[in-house]
C-alpha cells in the first residue's frame, strides 16, 4: 500500500508541473504577442508624431526662403564665409519638413532636392562656383515659391491683404493725430501679418510683392523712430495701402 501509494503521489507532481509548465507557456505567448502589438502601436505613432503639421511646413518654408535669399545675396556678394554657412542652414530647415511635403506634392518635393542637394554640397566643397551655386539657388528658390503658392491658398493671401488694408487705415488715423506710442506699437504687426501670407504674394504677382515690400519696410522702420517723420510716414502708409488692395483686386 505505501509503495502505490507513494506511485500515486508521484504522478500527481508530475501531472501538477507539466500543467504548470503549459500555462505557463500559454502565459508568455500570452505577454509576448501583448508586448509585439503594442511595440507595433509605438512605432506607428512615432512615425505618425515624425510628420509635421501643415503649420509647420508653412513655417518651415518661409525660413527655409529666408536662408535661400540669404545665400542668394552671399553668393552674388562672392562672400564664401556666409555661403558655407547658409548651406547647412537649408539642409537643417529642409530636413524638419520635408516628410510634410513628399507624399502631398512629390513632384516639387523631388525638384526642391534636385537643386538643393548639390546646393548644400557645394557649399561644403574646398572650392567655391559662385557661378553654379547661384544658379542652382535661383532655381530653388523658383521651386520653393511654387510650393508656397500650394500651401498658401489665394484666400488666405486675400485676407491677410484685407487685415493689412485695416491695419494702415488705423496707423493713418494714429500718423494724422502724432500719437507716436500708438505708431510705435502698430508698426511692428504691418510686418508680423505680411509675413503670414507674404510668401503666397510673390509666385502670384511679383511686381505688386516688390511694391508691398517697398512700402512697408520703411514704414516698419519710420515707425520705432523717435521724433517721427509724419510726411513720409504718410506717404508710405498711403503708398502701402493702394498696393494691398490692388492685390486684392487681382486675387477676385
Amino acid at each position: 500500500m505505501k509503495t502505490n501509494t507513494s506511485k500515486n503521489a508521484t504522478l500527481f507532481v508530475i501531472l501538477m508541473l507539466l500543467t504548470t509548465l503549459a500555462l505557463t507557456g500559454c502565459g508568455s505567448k500570452g505577454v509576448s504577442a501583448d508586448k509585439q502589438e503594442a511595440a507595433a502601436t509605438k512605432s506607428t505613432q512615432s512615425t505618425a508624431d515624425k510628420v509635421p503639421s501643415d503649420a509647420a511646413v508653412k513655417d518651415g518654408l518661409t525660413k527655409l526662403l529666408k536662408t535661400a535669399r540669404q545665400l542668394r545675396k552671399a553668393a552674388i556678394a562672392g562672400d564664401e564665409a556666409k555661403v558655407k554657412e547658409y548651406g547647412p542652414k537649408l539642409e537643417e530647415n529642409w530636413s524638419k519638413i520635408e516628410d510634410g511635403i513628399k507624399p502631398k506634392y512629390p513632384e516639387i518635393y523631388e525638384k526642391i532636392e534636385k537643386s538643393l542637394n548639390p546646393i548644400v554640397a557645394g557649399t561644403k566643397a574646398s572650392s567655391f562656383d559662385k557661378d553654379a551655386i547661384s544658379k542652382l539657388n535661383d532655381q530653388l528658390i523658383q521651386d520653393l515659391y511654387d510650393l508656397a503658392q500650394k500651401l498658401i491658398p489665394a484666400d488666405q493671401v486675400k485676407n491677410g491683404a484685407t487685415q493689412l488694408i485695416g491695419l494702415t487705415s488705423e496707423l493713418k488715423k494714429a500718423i494724422d493725430a502724432g500719437d507716436q506710442a500708438k505708431i510705435k506699437e502698430m508698426g511692428p504687426k504691418l510686418e508680423e501679418i505680411w509675413s503670414t501670407f507674404e510668401d503666397g504674394v510673390k509666385p502670384r504677382n511679383a511686381d505688386l510683392y516688390e511694391e508691398i515690400e517697398k512700402s512697408l519696410n520703411p514704414e516698419v522702420a519710420g515707425s520705432q523712430k523717435s521724433p517721427i517723420d509724419k510726411e513720409t510716414l504718410t506717404k508710405l502708409n498711403d503708398d502701402l495701402a493702394q498696393s494691398l488692395k490692388k492685390l486684392v483686386q487681382s486675387l477676385k
